[in-house]
């Protein structure tokens, strides 16, 4: 707020008593009738928007409204999947209660798991998949913003076959199971295909295998 005051002169200088109107002509805040401004919630130089008038003389003053003080940061983006090892740009906005930018150096930090992050806002996901809401944090003062990181499996490494190995007799049957997991150990969900390599019987596609009529030890060939 601030308060105005306007002093009528004559053509020589001298006072003369006035008791003006008060208008705003220009957006920028609100007057009372006795010259008490309040600032609006837009940020700009309002040029003579303040405007005392008596008669059909008038007299203006111009507002500057700058951002008031910190009241939320928005993180972008507010939630990001990636794969394990996968990286991110991370910014922060900060605001006043009017919407307003407000020009912000955060601090960033890791709070919730995840991975690491820059002092730049660079996030590397960790080797752990999952979920870890609001993880990624942006301060300033007391004022914090928060977004989501979903980490997820990285490309397939390995495959076990289960069981291995598998003693059959002539003609009996096996189960197969596969299970694909990536470089870190975490399972990585997969539809593989099923073959004979070296013999000793047929597989399905789905893993079901029978043994052939020939004894033997077949190395790998499931």
């Amino acid at each position: 707020t601030q308060q105005f005051t306007a002093v009528g002169k004559d053509a020589s200088g001298n006072v003369v008593t006035i008791t003006p109107t008060w208008t705003v002509v220009a957006n920028g805040g609100t007057i009372s009738g006795g010259g008490l401004f309040t600032a609006g919630t837009v940020v700009g130089t309002f040029i003579s928007m303040v405007q005392a008038t008596s008669g059909a003389i008038s007299g203006v003053a111009t507002v500057n409204v700058t951002a008031g003080v910190l009241a939320s940061i928005s993180v972008s983006p507010n939630s990001s999947t990636l794969g394990i090892g996968g990286t991110q740009q991370f910014t922060a906005v900060g605001r006043d209660a009017g919407g307003n930018v407000i020009v912000i150096t955060p601090a960033w930090a890791v709070v919730a798991s995840g991975g690491t992050i820059s002092g730049s806002g660079f996030f590397t996901a960790g080797t752990v998949p999952g979920t870890y809401t609001n993880t990624v944090q942006a301060t300033s003062g007391a004022v914090s913003g928060a977004a989501t990181v979903n980490v997820t499996a990285g490309a397939l490494a390995s495959i076990t076959v289960s069981p291995n190995p598998a003693n059959l007799g002539i003609g009996g049957t096996q189960q197969f199971t596969a299970i694909g997991k990536d470089a870190s150990g975490n399972v990585v969900a997969i539809t593989p295909a099923w073959t004979v390599v070296a013999s000793g019987g047929s597989i399905s596609g789905a893993g079901l295998f029978t043994a052939g009529t020939v004894p033997g030890t077949f190395t790998n060939t499931v």
